[in-house]
């Protein structure tokens, strides 16, 4: 067997490996959250006054928080958005709170417009240094989106933009909000 055979087939046994190591979006899983892990609880602020948000407050004062990362830059992220958007009008009367965390921090402005002339109503919070936006590990993706339980535990870890996305977070929330604390 030549040289260049064995090459080719040693490419093509490791093809597959590759593929099982890497998400949709091409990136390795290896390091996400998933679903059981501790949520990253820090401090974030309110995009429209400044005001300090403490996760861990919401999170064990809510029996379901759910924290959206999405960038401006992003058609599909909009998109995303505006299906969670649909979710939280359906749930917003209930035990569940909801928060939308953009990236795009040095156009605060344009983000706010932009939730102003979509509708969106999903309170949205800044995180100056994205120290909490790090730990999500929501900056290798456009959109990520985090379901937490009222005692800090992921429920939810959906990474990219599924095309099924308001039924997972419906399906989600009705789970975690009949779960007795």
């Amino acid at each position: 067997m030549t040289t260049a055979i064995r090459r080719k087939i040693a490419l093509a046994a490791l093809i597959p490996v590759i593929a099982l190591g890497c998400s949709q979006s091409g990136k390795s899983s290896a390091g996400r959250l998933r679903p059981g892990d501790d949520a990253p609880l820090g401090s974030l602020q309110r995009i429209d006054d400044n005001e300090e948000v403490v996760l861990a407050k919401v999170v064990h004062s809510a029996r379901a928080t759910v924290l959206i990362f999405w960038s401006m830059t992003c058609p599909s992220c909009r998109e995303a958005l505006l299906e969670c958007q649909e979710v939280y009008d359906e749930y917003s009367n209930s035990a569940a709170a909801f928060f939308g965390v953009n990236y795009d921090i040095g156009n605060m402005q344009g983000v706010r417009a932009f939730l102003k002339g979509e509708g969106v109503t999903i309170p949205h919070l800044w995180d100056r240094g994205q120290r909490i936006t790090k730990q999500y590990k929501a900056l290798d993706y456009t959109f990520s989106v985090f379901v937490i339980d009222g005692e800090g535990n992921l429920v939810l870890a959906q990474y990219d933009h599924p095309p099924d996305l308001a039924d997972i977070l419906r399906s989600t929330l009705e789970k975690t909000l009949r779960v007795e604390r």
